[in-house]
């Protein structure tokens, strides 16, 4: 998440709007996960690897 904030705030955009840190800023998985507990946790989960925590 920190990331992707670093990235969405470096990158210049003429309709910039200051914001939270939501998931919809995140690099896509690549494959649609519809169920949104499951798509949130393997988001946090690809995080925690890059991470070299989980």
């Amino acid at each position: 998440m920190i990331g992707a904030l670093s990235d969405y705030i470096s990158t210049e955009n003429s309709n910039f709007q200051p914001m939270n840190a939501n998931f919809g800023i995140l690099p896509s998985l690549g494959d649609k996960i519809k169920d949104k507990k499951t798509r949130y946790e393997t988001l946090a989960n690809r995080a925690l690897r890059k991470l070299n925590i989980k």
